[in-house]
């Protein structure tokens, strides 16, 4: 185990707030599985303490820790509803994802609830991953999934996103599309060789974009997002997705991807509150 100081870090926000399926917190420490080894983590005000065979190197790199957070706030601080929300959830940052697992992940998103999607990825990865430890399993590669037969991976409830799955580790796999190498592209280039892929529109693409390949412009939009913006900014309420993304592009900068998230994790928030509010006056009738 040990220990490396950090600023203008919410270890908390960042692994909550919906960006990443394999994260799990239990007694305050997180635990969570990046590239095949299992990570333990915990944070004390400015301390983070991890308990894993990664490397401080990596951590920061996962993290994002290198990230000029302060530059960014003042970038997106122009904007007063943003402004509230850089200080309410201060300390969330994007998080730097194998761009294999994300895509999948995100195309297990399609039409489906964060619960769902995580109890497909540990299905998948129980079934075809290697064995890290007792319970612990690696994500599968992409020669795996391309070996599974697609009736096991509507097993492990993947339902109509298994032949997309399936067919998009074959390309990988077989070399014939090269995921790794779109970190090199421009955002626009990589986003359109993307959308190339069966079952990828432009949101997961946008997703695959800022999650996995360090494009800060990209601005998934899906019905929360869509949602927060037409509520916070007049401009948007007539647009469609597509424009809704352009907009925050012009609107919010370079780093626009981080008011999303941001807004993404309000939206989150205020749909726990709204539920718990109307828990709370179900029990008072």
């Amino acid at each position: 185990m040990y220990s490396l100081k950090v600023a203008d870090f919410n270890l908390h926000h960042t692994l909550s707030c919906g960006q990443v399926f394999r994260w799990d917190c239990t007694g305050g420490w997180w635990s969570g599985i990046v590239s095949g080894k299992v990570i333990r983590i915990a944070q004390e005000d400015d301390e983070l303490f991890v308990d894993s065979p990664h490397s401080e190197a990596l951590i920061r790199s996962y993290f994002r820790l290198d990230d000029d957070l302060g530059s960014i706030y003042a970038s997106l601080r122009r904007d007063a509803k943003l402004s509230g929300l850089l200080d309410m959830y201060r300390g969330l940052r994007l998080i730097r994802q194998e761009p294999w697992e994300c895509l999948v992940s995100y195309l297990c998103s399609s039409n489906n609830t964060i619960r769902n999607i995580r109890n497909a990825i540990r299905n998948m990865s129980m079934c075809f991953g290697a064995q890290i430890s007792d319970g612990k399993y690696a994500f599968p590669a992409p020669e795996e999934l391309a070996r599974a037969e697609c009736s096991e991976l509507r097993e492990c409830r993947l339902g109509f996103r298994a032949d997309v799955v399936r067919a998009t580790a074959g390309l990988v796999a077989g070399g014939e599309f090269d995921l790794e190498g779109l970190r090199e592209l421009r955002y626009e280039d990589a986003k359109e060789a993307l959308q190339s892929l069966k079952g990828v529109g432009p949101k997961i693409a946008d997703c695959v974009c800022l999650f996995a390949l360090d494009k800060l412009e990209a601005f998934p939009v899906d019905v929360h997002i869509e949602r927060i913006m037409k509520e916070y900014y007049s401009a948007c309420r007539e647009l469609k997705k597509d424009a809704i993304g352009d907009f925050a592009r012009g609107y919010f900068g370079g780093y626009c991807g981080y008011a999303q998230e941001y807004l993404y994790f309000e939206e989150m928030k205020k749909g726990k509150r709204e539920a718990d509010t109307a828990i709370s006056l179900a029990e008072d009738t």
